[in-house]
């Protein structure tokens, strides 16, 4: 189900695999492993393929939104990732940080794939 979510995140963009590879720094046979469930990403993988695509992780529980941490390691710089669309989310902060002790991020993406799942 994560290759399947994968794959429309992209597709959403117009992203061939390699340029989303070019972008997030993961590479295509990798980026394809993900797409086919035959590799399952990690939590910071996925987040940082989403955030490749101009996306946000987050998890959603009802009225309760917890917006996953973007990455900030440096990994691209701004002129590559994707315009935001008209019908993009506002840009808000997130509720979780780089301060959140690293076990409630690990269980809140958890819930994120958890809840992807049919």
């Amino acid at each position: 189900m994560v290759g399947a979510f994968l794959c429309a995140v992209r597709n959403s963009r117009g992203l061939s695999q390699q340029a989303l590879a070019e972008i997030s720094g993961i590479s295509q046979p990798n980026i394809s492993a993900i797409e086919r469930d035959r590799r399952r990403p990690s939590a910071d993988t996925l987040n940082r393929l989403v955030v490749s695509c101009g996306y946000q992780l987050a998890a959603v529980a009802g009225e309760q939104v917890v917006a996953c941490p973007l990455p900030r390691a440096g990994w691209f710089p701004d002129e590559d990732l994707p315009a935001r669309l008209p019908g993009d989310p506002p840009e808000e902060e997130p509720v979780v940080t780089p301060s959140t002790p690293e076990a409630l991020r690990a269980r809140i993406v958890t819930d994120v794939l958890d809840a992807a799942r049919p």
